[in-house]
């Protein structure tokens, strides 16, 4: 077989490779009913209780989907160098499905992870809407994630924040409970992706019904207020298009999409108590892409944002303090702009 495909054009031969040079990605979970063999996230080694609703696969999937062949490479050696060539153009391009259930919270899932690196050239998460499964055991039920403590956002809030500052952190063993590499992951391009759920399925709210909610926490409720009433979107310049008519099974996907883009731009503008969280974001993100059904939604560009930073003048109580803290933002900010060149090269 091997001579044979010798004997045909490079550009053909490259074609067919690249066909095989890559072992396929896993298909996402049909449902969370099947997808039950997993555990709360927890960092190995890391000495702190990880409570996040983040809930991962207690098996990893070796060899990685979406990793390199290798019996392609073991072939004979003239292969064997076409093959790494190609590779080496492919980049870096992994995949996360990541199922939001209801009261559950995130149980994510790696599509594709084609090789052991600290930087991907791009990340796609697909994000989709179940409701708990009948049979789910009783302790990975949350009925409280829509209150906020001690004046902080609500907990739904911060399962979002660990998974993807987590990942950031550590790359995507994090969703493995493994540490395998302390340095910082980084990401050129970012999206995430909503798809609604299927027409037959109603998703009227995003929280279980059973929750015990009040209604200034159902965050993703923001969408019904500011998006699809013309009076306050008007006042307020909202851009986010409404769902066409005869579209409204994409309402939920719009929901989560638009709650995930409020987040992220406020961890992105820095402003007071963003700061202390939106820093890992500017240090490991090109861009960020928020589509819905494959369709762009917003446009994060990362460079620009830290460029106009900060939004506000900084300020404090004294000038003594002032400074201080300007000094330390202006720190911050010529640390994040090396640190972003030097992974940007």
């Amino acid at each position: 077989m091997a001579v044979g495909l010798l004997t045909i054009p490079r550009e053909i031969r490259d074609l067919i490779l690249d066909e095989v040079v890559f072992l396929p990605d896993r298909p996402p979970p049909l449902n969370p009913s099947v997808s039950q063999d997993r555990k709360r996230r927890e960092y190995k080694g890391k000495g702190f209780f990880d409570g996040h609703d983040i809930w991962v696969e207690k098996q990893i999937c070796a060899p990685p989907s979406g990793s390199p062949n290798n019996a392609i490479l073991l072939v004979n050696r003239q292969l064997h160098d076409e093959a790494k060539t190609l590779l080496a153009s492919k980049g870096t391009h992994c995949r996360l499905d990541v199922m939001y259930v209801k009261e559950c919270g995130l149980w994510p899932t790696w599509l594709a992870v084609p090789r052991s690196t600290r930087h991907a050239d791009s990340v796609h998460v697909q994000f989709r809407i179940f409701d708990p499964p009948a049979d789910v055991n009783p302790d990975w039920k949350n009925e409280e994630q829509f209150r906020g403590g001690d004046g902080g956002p609500p907990f739904i809030v911060w399962n979002f924040y660990a998974m993807l500052s987590g990942y950031l952190r550590y790359g995507p063993t994090a969703f493995s409970s493994v540490v395998a590499d302390p340095s910082n992951f980084t990401i050129k391009k970012l999206v995430l992706d909503v798809l609604p759920p299927p027409p037959e399925e109603k998703h009227d709210r995003l929280v279980s019904g059973g929750a015990r909610r009040p209604p200034a926490h159902d965050m993703f409720e923001r969408f019904n207020t500011l998006v699809m009433d013309a009076e306050k979107r008007e006042r307020r310049g909202i851009t986010w298009p409404r769902p066409p008519e005869g579209k409204e099974s994409l309402i939920p996907a719009e929901k989560l999409a638009f709650f995930m883009c409020c987040q992220i731009g406020g961890l992105l503008s820095m402003y007071r108590d963003w700061a202390d969280f939106g820093a890992v974001l500017y240090e490991g993100i090109g861009s960020i892409e928020i589509r819905v059904n494959g369709e762009p939604r917003r446009y994060f560009d990362l460079d620009e944002m830290l460029d106009r930073l900060p939004i506000q003048p900084i300020a404090a109580w004294n000038e003594k303090e002032q400074q201080k803290r300007q000094k330390r933002f202006d720190d911050w900010k010529a640390q994040a702009t090396a640190t972003r060149r030097s992974w940007k090269k």
